[in-house]
């Protein structure tokens, strides 16, 4: 079509051509600009403006008040601009709207996230963030905008990420709670002994295409599937909807020389694992199963930590991430499974993201530390959960679980297990455990599972830590 189109129409192509030339001039010009972070990620005029506010102020009393996107307040590319802006404002007042029913702006995604941003250029002193909000219509934001802020200090705020994001929290009650999730350690925590977690990106669907066959509808001898990230959802392995096919043969041998190189860079997750394990092809990942998670996600979705431990002898696109352990055995990888998968992770992760589970947001979630014997319940529960036929066997039998599908009933109830343990083990209360489901996704139907987790929970809390 596209040839056809060359022919047919060339007033077109040149149209094309010069609006490609135009656009190349300015991310040429933004990318060399003065404008810290342009090079991460997508160049995008927004950061652009976002520097040019900031600089026109005067450095100490200047005021600025603008509608920014939410990616300002969480993406990796504006990193910069947030540290500069949590450093030197006193105070940054920040308000968040959600586009539901496009309610503020009719030709922008009705799931996208907007601020309204108000601060003065002054050091930072004291509790100097204040964050509302979300408000997902005209008559909430009347009626609730008025309250007392979210009020927080900038050196805390600073820490919760390693892009200085800023979280959305539904209500005043919601900081408490937030607060507790956060006294955990980070997912990516290293002290050189307990169990150690990497994401990393395994092939990407433009760059190794030529390694993939995406034409054949049937999967051809000898091939393995390659995942998308619609290839899998949260407890479901396998939705049979792949991306391409791949020879192991070809592939296998292509990862394990990105392995080699990456061995030697300080950077790359290949660099905490001894030679000796990176030197053999049956060491490398795809021969297992492995927990992966969507890139794609929104905290408006339904879930926004969607992920699974997908199953032997398939290969990944960079759509979905998995996690390398430099440490740590199978039992290790259920307990993260269950954590990752529970609702109280699910809310706190709806904090910070909007469109994408980045890895500067995946590394630091908060992983409930193993020093509660209960941990070992969300092993025996995530564990059964996820080996869900025969290509789990050697995976279950690690961990010491059955393996084979569960009725739809007794998934249920290990589903509304896992929330209660998991929500003992961050250190919560009852109350605080309502307060997730009642907060965790507009409009979502939640009596039923409310009424039977709280009862768990209670079970749980009767047993010896």
């Amino acid at each position: 079509m596209i040839a056809k189109l060359r022919r047919q129409r060339p007033d077109l192509v040149q149209f094309y051509e010069k609006e490609v030339a135009e656009t190349e001039a300015t991310r040429k010009a933004l990318v060399t600009g003065p404008y810290p972070g342009m090079g991460t990620g997508d160049p995008d005029l927004y950061k652009a403006f976002c520097w040019r506010f900031l600089n026109l102020l005067a450095r100490e009393g200047g005021w600025l008040g603008v509608v920014l996107p939410r990616s300002a307040f969480n993406a990796k590319g504006s990193t910069d601009f947030r540290q500069a802006v949590l450093e030197n404002s006193n105070p940054l007042d920040v308000t968040m709207l959600v586009n539901n029913r496009q309610w503020i702006f009719p030709e922008v995604h009705p799931q996208y996230t907007i601020g309204l941003v108000a601060l003065s250029r002054n050091k930072a002193d004291g509790k100097s963030v204040r964050l509302r909000g979300p408000f997902r219509s005209l008559e909430r934001f009347h009626a609730e905008a008025a309250a007392p802020p979210a009020e927080f200090p900038a050196p805390e705020v600073i820490g919760w990420t390693d892009s200085a994001s800023l979280p959305l929290l539904p209500t005043e009650e919601s900081l408490e709670i937030f607060t507790q999730l956060r006294k955990a350690p980070r997912l990516d925590f290293n002290d050189g002994r307990s169990w150690r977690v990497r994401p990393h990106r395994e092939l990407d669907a433009t760059n190794d295409k030529e390694l993939l066959d995406v034409k054949s509808a049937d999967k051809p001898r000898g091939f393995w599937p390659v995942f998308k990230d619609e290839s899998f959802d949260l407890w479901e392995p396998d939705t049979s909807s792949y991306y391409a096919w791949a020879d192991p043969k070809i592939v296998l041998l292509e990862l394990q020389s990105t392995r080699l190189r990456g061995a030697g860079n300080r950077k790359s997750p290949f660099s905490e694992f001894s030679r000796d394990v990176l030197r053999k092809v049956d060491t490398a990942p795809p021969n297992f199963a492995r927990i992966a998670f969507r890139d794609v996600s929104r905290a408006t979705d339904c879930r926004t930590m969607r992920l699974a431990l997908v199953p032997p002898k398939i290969f990944i696109t960079n759509q979905a991430p998995y996690s390398l352990w430099p440490r740590g055995d199978e039992h290790d990888q259920a307990y993260l499974l269950g954590v990752l998968c529970s609702l109280p992770l699910d809310w706190y992760a709806r904090r910070f993201v909007e469109t994408h589970m980045n890895f500067c947001v995946f590394n630091p979630l908060p992983r409930p530390a193993r020093d509660d014997a209960r941990w070992q319940r969300v092993v025996q529960l995530a564990g059964r959960l996820a080996a869900v036929d025969d290509r789990f066997a050697a995976w279950a039998q690690a961990v010491g679980v059955p393996c084979g599908p569960l009725d739809a009933l007794e998934k249920q109830a290990h589903l509304h297990e896992l929330d209660a343990v998991v929500a003992h083990l961050y250190g919560l209360t009852e109350r605080q455990l309502i307060h997730l489901f009642e907060t965790f996704h507009e409009g979502w139907d939640y009596q039923d599972r409310l009424e039977v987790t709280p009862e768990h929970f209670h079970v749980w809390g009767k047993q010896r830590a």
